[in-house]
């Protein structure tokens, strides 16, 4: 990677959250539309300086959705940050450090303390606002990051605001939108079960270390895969959402593993 690129691509970024920022945190704070694709244009400006590129299959869909996708690393928010304005649900922690707080906040962000479960309905009441409002949320329904190479158990709790949310009094439906990230290319080559742990971040990596490496190994491509819609009723229950989300997310898992087998099949694939 050019470190001249790379440079002057941070630089812009964090120029952008200098001068866009104040403004963006005004206009949540008043409720305005003004300013709510400004964090698309950072996190397409952080994902160039960074060379990750993101191609989307299929295409995002619905009003009033909750998009939930699989983890994989520090990687996925810019990721899909870049694709359309969304807003997120991030652990406390990530709000504490004066950068990534002033990250998350730009972003739009719903924070969620996972060691307090009697938390668990405001921060639903939250999801259904944001919702209701027009503002996508994303949930990371594993909890975790893991190892890219596997999908984990998805849980329950926060799909219950997508069940609130089609209650609402204000009608209309409410969907949720499976996404899968998969990691496909680094360095213009295929990634395999070896170089994932370049761009996964799981168990006890720490960001800088991971950070430097990703950057040494790279480029990276990301295939984003949009699922169709599931249309949530106010009948439906909470663990048969999770479950049939989860499945929907191991088909495009699957759809994702056949594009690559086919890639590597083709004559004169590297």
């Amino acid at each position: 990677m050019s470190v001249l690129r790379l440079a002057f691509g941070l630089a812009a970024a964090a120029l952008f959250l200098l001068v866009c920022g104040p403004p963006r945190r005004l206009a949540q704070w008043r409720h305005w539309r003004a300013g709510r694709r400004t964090p698309t244009r950072f996190n397409r400006l952080l994902c160039a300086a960074l060379g990750v590129q993101a191609r989307v299959h299929g295409r995002p869909e619905g009003a009033r959705r909750l998009i939930v996708a699989n983890h994989v690393s520090w990687l996925d928010i810019p990721v899909l940050g870049s694709i359309e304005p969304m807003m997120f649900l991030a652990k406390k922690e990530i709000g504490a450090s004066a950068l990534g707080g002033r990250l998350a906040r730009l972003q739009g962000v719903i924070f969620i303390d996972r060691r307090r479960l009697r938390g668990i309905p405001e921060v639903n009441a939250q999801i259904v606002e944001a919702m209701n409002g027009g503002n996508p949320v994303v949930l990371f329904a594993e909890a975790t990051t893991g190892d890219g190479n596997r999908l984990l158990r998805f849980r329950s709790s926060h799909f219950e605001a997508a069940r609130r949310a089609a209650l609402s009094a204000r009608g209309g439906d409410a969907v949720i939108q499976p996404v899968f990230l998969d990691y496909s290319r680094m360095a213009g080559m295929p990634l395999g079960r070896r170089e994932r742990p370049l761009v996964a971040w799981y168990g006890d990596m720490t960001f800088f270390p991971h950070f430097w490496r990703l950057l040494m190994a790279g480029g990276v491509r990301c295939d984003v895969y949009f699922g169709a819609p599931i249309r949530v009723s106010p009948e439906s229950g909470r663990k048969a959402i999770a479950q049939a989300t989860e499945t929907r997310v191991r088909e495009l898992a699957g759809r994702a593993r056949g594009a690559k087998s086919a890639i590597l099949a083709a004559p004169g694939s590297s």
